[in-house]
């Protein structure tokens, strides 16, 4: 009876022990594969940074172009109708 006592508290150490590891195998996955996790989500918060100074830059740069574009046609619209006022003079 001591012997089977022994032997059963043997499997019982045994059964720990491979259940012991089984949990620290899986914590460990868990804790490496949660620092992946935010290397990559600091990842994504750098360039969805870096993406939102080129969007500022081409906003900047679209209204600097429309301010211009207006001045162009203001300018254009002035000229035609300086050389229709030459034009009429000249008839």
């Amino acid at each position: 009876m001591s012997n089977q006592n022994s032997k059963s508290l043997e499997f019982e150490k045994t059964a720990l022990t491979v259940l012991a590891l089984v949990i620290v195998a899986v914590l460990s996955w868990v804790g490496i594969t949660v620092n992946q996790n935010q290397l990559q989500y600091a990842r994504i918060e750098e360039r969805l940074a870096n993406q939102s100074t080129i969007l500022e830059d081409l906003q900047t740069k679209f209204n600097a172009s429309t301010v211009w574009q207006s001045r162009m046609e203001t300018d254009l619209a002035l000229i035609k109708q300086r050389l229709s006022a030459l034009e009429q003079d000249k008839k």
